[in-house]
């Protein structure tokens, strides 16, 4: 056997039940291919990443301490179906549930998903790549709380808000998405016990003296300096768990 097929992954949708009765558990699968199409690696140069390749390099001393940081950021510009997306957030959720107890569980599963963002050209990767970390984090919560995580709560929805905003469509390269607007992220900023959302453009992380963009500042090369004094940008401070109601300031 080779040690790609003994390569495991993080969830099996098969296996996903909402209606079972036994108790929940963190469940894996087996890793996929390596290339869908030789059309699509010409066209795209698309090749996705191994899990042995994933794992390894995440074993890094650096990269481990960051991922025990609820609030360290790590960003995937060629996301692919979410190789590093997801066991970035995988890892980050070990650690949550490691520090947490079922009282704090949930703000802080949170902060880790906040932290994880990710670019993709393709849209049918993109989409299975936000699935996946979706059903990721559910099992978690599930495997911690031992009780199921209703489409409805505040928590599922915050977590697939977060999971659209984080990781987005786009080209890198070109720092704009299939609709020619610039890509847009959000930095989560903690505010007490709360957070304040503030957004900013991807091509504002970049010195380039061409940039089109307010945001983009001749000279910097900063995650999240950018300061944008529009109030009709502006987000209401609220709970974690609240940001999928994208309260506005002036509102």
């Amino acid at each position: 056997m080779t040690l790609l097929e003994q390569e495991i992954s993080l969830f099996d949708a098969k296996k996903y039940d909402l209606n079972r009765e036994e108790n929940f558990e963190l469940v894996t699968t087996e890793d996929g291919k390596l290339i869908k199409t030789k059309e699509r690696v010409q066209h795209h140069g698309e090749v996705f990443t191994p899990k042995w390749m994933v794992l390894k390099m995440l074993a890094e001393p650096a990269i481990q301490k960051k991922i025990n940081d609820l609030h360290a950021t790590f960003l995937e510009p060629s996301a692919g179906e979410g190789a590093f997306l997801k066991e970035i957030l995988h890892q980050k959720l070990n650690y949550v549930d490691e520090i947490s107890n079922k009282t704090n569980w949930k703000e802080n599963a949170l902060w880790a998903l906040m932290s994880i963002y990710g670019i993709e050209l393709s849209v049918d990767n993109l989409m299975k790549a936000r699935a996946a970390m979706i059903e990721i984090f559910v099992n978690h919560h599930q495997a911690k709380m031992q009780q199921h995580l209703s489409m409805n709560s505040d928590l599922y929805k915050a977590t697939k808000y977060i999971i659209e905003v984080n990781i987005v469509q786009g080209n890198t390269l070109e720092y704009v998405n299939n609709q020619g607007q610039l890509i847009e992220f959000s930095h989560w900023i903690p505010v007490e016990e709360k957070v304040r959302r503030e957004v900013f453009t991807y091509k504002s992380l970049f010195n380039n003296g061409d940039v089109e963009d307010i945001n983009a500042e001749s000279g910097q090369l900063s995650l999240f300096d950018v300061e944008d004094n529009n109030l009709e940008n502006k987000y209401k401070v609220c709970p974690v768990t609240k940001v999928y109601k994208e309260e506005k300031v002036n509102d």
